[in-house]
């Protein structure tokens, strides 16, 4: 397709007038979107190195389980959050005031998209549930442990440092991750296809999750995020239901870091008694709770998936067909960049396993 093509006006006979073709945008969006993810790998990457070189230095055996997490909470914060935020701003070339004044509007119809949410937790916890399953036939394995890694990072010694993932799960990161994708990737790429933009930012927000386990509720997730932040036209409203969605386990660490709780947990594994006191009956009544949203929640996605055709978003008027734009999405070099250091980061488990294999040989 040319650069431009002519456009006539047959009821006025006036001259034929050039329209710019949106295709060579779009190509430059798709290759600047996959720069951005390259940034996040090499960035996630520098966090590694920069934690196991503070894990190995002298100072961090006498750091306290609180202080511990408080650092990994801002390793997290500069290298997987402000720096690909950072770059995004400057690689997608948002104006940030005005971007920012733009995805932060007052919403709409907030009060029916928080409706929305038992469905939401619903439907992304029942693929994080098949997913676990999945993963339960390859126990023992490289895959295996990568959930169990998962389920791990949300286990903390004391409640002081429960308090700081709780802070940098339910506040800080959706903040961050709607701005991020939501309020910059998506956006640059709504002028193509709100249905497009939404899959591409849900299935990246997904991947920078950086693990199985996390990655197909995650992409749910960043799939109904997207339908509501295009329905209400504000990231607002998807910025209070992630928080919501995130401070779920939140609580759960909260309580679960109780000694009273711990004791209560261990015991019940090992099938035995321990006393019940008052945080192991919020413990208890929290986890009730959640498996009654959990299935009022399927209930509701269900009938909403049935009903699909009416939650549809409002389409927008392209040149350039659905086909071809993953087509063009999916050929930019950046972007074959970020699907193979998407697929190395995916098995690095496998890997590490195998170098393991060969040195304890």
């Amino acid at each position: 397709m040319s650069d431009e093509e002519v456009v006539f006006y047959p009821q006025t006979g006036e001259p034929p007038e050039k329209k710019q073709s949106l295709e060579p945008g779009f190509r430059s969006i798709c290759t600047r979107i996959g720069l951005v993810m390259i940034v996040t790998f090499v960035s996630r990457v520098a966090a590694e190195i920069v934690g196991a070189l503070i894990m190995i230095s002298p100072f961090y055996d006498n750091l306290s389980p609180a202080m511990g997490q408080l650092l990994n909470f801002g390793l997290s914060a500069v290298f997987l959050n402000f720096i690909p935020m950072v770059s995004a701003v400057f690689i997608l070339k948002h104006p940030f005031r005005s971007a920012g004044k733009k995805v932060y509007e007052k919403p709409k119809y907030l009060g029916r998209a928080l409706a929305m949410f038992p469905a939401c937790y619903g439907l992304a916890i029942a693929v994080n549930i098949l997913t676990m399953l999945l993963g339960g036939l390859f126990q023992g394995t490289a895959v295996g442990d990568s959930f169990n890694f998962t389920q791990e990072a949300f286990v903390v010694p004391d409640m002081a440092s429960a308090w700081i993932l709780f802070f940098q799960v339910a506040i800080f990161a959706p903040i961050c991750e709607e701005l991020w994708f939501r309020g910059l990737i998506m956006e640059s790429l709504r002028p193509y296809g709100n249905g497009f933009a939404i899959f591409v930012s849900a299935i990246l927000f997904g991947v920078t999750h950086g693990n199985f386990a996390q990655f197909f509720y995650a992409t749910t997730l960043g799939i109904i995020l997207g339908y509501l932040a295009v329905s209400t036209n504000s990231i607002v409203t998807t910025t209070i239901i992630h928080a919501m969605f995130n401070s779920i386990s939140g609580v759960m660490t909260l309580l679960a870091a109780n000694s009273d709780v711990q004791e209560y947990v261990i015991a019940a594994s090992k099938g035995e008694s321990a006393p019940v006191t008052a945080p192991v009956v919020m413990y208890i009544v929290w986890l009730a709770l959640v498996v009654i949203l959990l299935l009022v929640g399927v209930i509701m996605a269900i009938f909403k998936l049935v009903k699909i055709k009416r939650y549809k978003v409002p389409k927008v008027q392209t040149e350039i067909s659905a086909p071809h734009r993953w087509g063009i999405f999916l050929s930019r070099a950046t972007v074959i960049v970020t699907l193979v250091l998407t697929v190395l980061t995916f098995i690095s488990p496998f890997i590490y396993q195998k170098i393991a294999e060969i040195i304890n040989a």
